[in-house]
């Protein structure tokens, strides 16, 4: 069989002591200084050449240009740290490093959407950090730092500065070097001890009001399958407000007798608390006590809606990509319908949208069905699946939005528009599966083919010297509508 691998982001809540705590914001803020220097180095290279070109210098006379790749970076900071850095002992080179990368990625996204290469919307040069930007840092020398895991596999590796010259850090090793975690790393532990999965590298981040360690493992993989029993062949996902889905085969225990899926929203059943704490933060002076309290206390709220939503979606997904082959979603364009509100839409509406999380869904189901060794079909994001009746295939100029039932003048049938939006979609990913050039009968790739007809075709003409007859094209079996 078969072996290959992918590439798996395992996410682990930490519980950090004070100091350990205050030495992983000194690593973010390390890793900060280390990324605007970078960008500071490479906008003066960049400014200098300008003012260059218009004084008249040839181009060949110029100064030269700054490789902005990290392998050029790197060795131009580990020369001038001990002059911009002299507290870099106290500091692991990792976090250094972490910077120099961030940064490096940074100016070659604005180099290749400035060239034309990058595709998506246009990136701008990168902006210096402050304190208040995102805190986080990323170890990739891992060779030499032994095992990340402890014996009870309730700890994880702080590496610390080599040679510190802190007296807080070199009296208190042994109790710097272990992070306790929240969870258990047994499972993770015994993977990698396996030699199963490989650590790549270890991210340590400040989100939600609290930190937690992402371990970037590479996971050999041998196609199985998969240990849920089928519900059935194809199911086609109608995402939407009301109802956060709505199935087009119903299941129970996850939706209504129509396939609805219940939509929790969980940011709107937190804003009157967050209202609260918006108040008490407006009647706060800057730079007080109280204040670094209470934006802790929001930090840890937004943390707990985004961690709840995550379990509903994987919940979710996991049944989705586990009981169907095929799941069959829309590509929408999450981006635009938030990004400039219409007219007939509402801030409450745009806000909606982001709680139910239509993108984190999407992008679930996507791995999950193939670590599964199941098929997503996407359907065109203009294909009219709320306009155009399921039943006869009349299609509606317009729809409100606020029309929740689609009634059909021409065949008279009045069905809900979730319902009818997911019997549409599913035929349309019927149709793309049949017309899968590397499709047989089923929905899994097994051989290829050419495009499937209904009818039988006549042998093509041949020249005098073909040795080889053609046969008649049998019928390729169309897959049948689902009920």
């Amino acid at each position: 069989m078969d072996v290959s691998y992918r590439m798996r982001a395992v996410v682990v809540p930490l519980d950090p002591t004070p100091a350990q705590a205050q030495l992983l914001r000194s690593y973010c803020g390390a890793s900060r200084f280390a990324y605007n220097w970078t960008v500071a180095i490479a906008k003066q290279n960049l400014v200098t050449r300008e003012e260059e070109r218009r004084a008249g210098i040839d181009e060949a006379n110029l100064t030269k240009a700054l490789s902005w790749s990290p392998y050029s970076m790197s060795p131009l900071w580990n020369s001038v740290k001990e002059e911009v850095a002299p507290w870099n002992r106290d500091v692991c080179k990792h976090a250094f490093r972490s910077g120099v990368n961030n940064a490096s990625a940074a100016l070659k996204n604005f180099n290749e959407s400035k060239n034309g290469v990058r595709r998506g919307s246009p990136v701008g040069f990168p902006k210096f950090k402050n304190r208040h930007s995102k805190q986080t840092i990323t170890m990739i020398d891992i060779s030499r730092c032994g095992s990340w895991f402890s014996e009870d596999s309730r700890h994880v590796r702080l590496i610390l500065p080599r040679f510190a010259m802190d007296p807080r850090i070199t009296r208190r090793r042994e109790q710097l070097q272990w992070m306790h975690t929240t969870e258990s790393l047994r499972r993770l532990k015994k993977k990698v001890m396996a030699g199963e999965w490989t650590v790549q590298t270890v991210t340590i981040s400040f989100i939600g009001g609290r930190w937690r360690s992402s371990f970037l493992v590479r996971q050999f993989i041998v196609p199985t399958p998969s240990a849920i029993r089928l519900v059935g062949p194809l199911v086609a996902v109608d995402l939407g407000v009301k109802h956060l889905a709505t199935l087009s085969s119903p299941m129970k225990e996850l939706s209504d007798d129509h396939g609805h899926v219940e939509n929790p929203r969980h940011l709107d059943a937190e804003l009157t608390r967050l209202a609260k704490l918006d108040r008490q933060l407006s009647r706060c002076g800057k730079g007080s006590k109280n204040r670094a309290k209470l934006l802790q206390r929001r930090q840890r709220l937004y943390g707990r809606v985004s961690r709840t939503r995550s379990l509903y979606l994987h919940r979710l997904s996991t049944t989705l990509t586990g009981s169907f082959e095929t799941v069959v979603v829309e590509d929408l364009d999450v981006a635009g319908m938030v990004k400039k509100p219409k007219k007939n839409s509402t801030k409450s509406l745009t806000r909606s949208i982001h709680d139910a999380g239509w993108g984190e869904l999407r992008r679930q189901l996507t791995y999950k069905t193939e670590d599964r060794g199941h098929h997503v079909v996407v359907v065109n994001r203009f294909y009219p699946s709320s306009k155009m009746c399921s039943h006869c295939g009349e299609t509606k100029a317009k729809l409100a939005i606020s029309e929740r039932v689609f009634e059909c003048s021409n065949c008279g049938i009045s069905l809900d528009r979730d319902v009818n939006a997911a019997r549409n979609i599913r035929d349309e990913g019927i149709r793309l599966l049949t017309n899968e050039a590397s499709t047989v009968a089923g929905h899994k790739l097994e051989t290829l083919n050419a495009d499937s007809r209904d009818r039988e075709t006549k042998p093509p003409r041949r020249g005098r010297g073909d040795r080889y007859q053609s046969r008649t094209a049998q019928p390729t079996r169309k897959l049948s509508p689902l009920a």
